[in-house]
């Protein structure tokens, strides 16, 4: 089944049209449609929630206390039942056959697949100038957090494996405008992700939601993401020079270990060992601290012998023959 949400606010305007195109596109496929709005003024809610009477495949989640596109988005995912999940925009600027195409993307092996505006055959329509110029800048920043390679990482128009939001939705931070940016920031490494032309449209009724606020929203979420990116790749550098130690003393001491292997596995060796090792300290006078094993075989052991830090002794290496406690230092 597909889940589709459409987050609202003051859309009263253009829901009705859209739900009832919705209902034509979709007439083939099971799905949901959950309206998520944020108790809009103009009672986009309501408006909603007479049409679902209609239909029963529309659910509406009226959101008393909680504002924001990104927030309502996740809070509509979290509700949704199909395998598939999908986002789009109520106010008419968004293609809706084109989600068929998003839609068999998932089915045709695609973890994520979005509207993009930025693809051959794609368009952001009639912006003015400086709209073009924002958005571009945004775009760039934004393609450097996304954690695999897409053309418009702030679109608003995509679908995505239900299995795929689990796995991100810990990380999500919902904020702002951008949360598809939030999602692509969180997705893992080889993530299959696939773009569809998108002519982005006028809206038909009502008034952009852009403002300095969402764009000082957008700064922030940027700023964060940045933050949690470079956090990860010191962390991961860090995890990288601790394995990188592990390796190097791993190596280092793997030929210890075997030249003393029988002292690890042999348990009436390792008896024999220390009892001839107690009769040459107590004859010689030595201390069994400044005895070093360097190396064992069945009959003998290898060993470094030096009285630390109290005597100008050289270093003296030596044999102790195992079956009689025997003691021979080579000149």
């Amino acid at each position: 089944m597909l889940s589709l949400i459409l987050p609202t606010y003051n859309e009263a305007a253009n829901i009705s049209n859209l739900l009832e195109m919705l209902d034509g596109v979709l007439a083939h496929i099971p799905h949901e449609i959950i309206v998520v709005d944020d108790n809009s003024p103009d009672q986009t809610w309501k408006v909603a929630t007479e049409t679902s009477k209609l239909r029963g495949c529309i659910k509406v989640l009226r959101r008393m206390h909680k504002k924001g596109l990104s927030s309502a988005v996740v809070d509509g995912l979290d509700a949704a039942h199909g395998t598939i999940l999908a986002v789009m925009d109520a106010d008419g600027q968004h293609d809706a056959q084109l989600l068929l195409s998003l839609a068999e993307n998932i089915r045709q092996g695609a973890d994520i697949s979005i509207g993009s505006r930025y693809v051959e055959g794609g368009s952001v329509g009639s912006w003015v100038r400086d709209r073009r110029i924002i958005s571009t800048i945004g775009t760039l920043f934004a393609k450097r957090l996304s954690r695999v390679p897409v053309s418009d990482p702030l679109g608003g128009y995509f679908v995505l494996k239900r299995s795929l939001y689990r796995t991100v939705r810990p990380k999500l931070h919902p904020t702002g405008f951008k949360i598809l940016l939030e999602i692509l920031a969180a997705v893992p490494k080889g993530t299959k992700l696939s773009e569809v032309p998108l002519i982005f449209r006028m809206r038909l009724h009502g008034q952009s939601k852009l403002s300095l606020r969402v764009h000082f929203a957008f700064l922030c979420q940027i700023i964060r993401l940045s933050f949690r990116l470079c956090t990860e790749s010191l962390r991961k550098g860090g995890m990288a020079l601790f394995t990188g130690l592990i390796v190097a003393s791993a190596l280092t001491l793997l030929p210890r270990v075997f030249a003393l292997r029988l002292l690890y596995t042999d348990a009436s060796f390792r008896s024999r060992t220390q009892s001839a090792l107690t009769t040459v300290a107590d004859r010689e006078g030595w201390l069994l601290s400044d005895i070093d094993i360097r190396s064992v075989s069945k009959d003998s052991i290898d060993i470094l012998h030096r009285d630390h830090l109290r005597t100008e002794t050289p270093v003296r290496h030596c044999t102790i023959d195992l079956s009689s406690s025997t003691l021979s230092c080579p000149q």
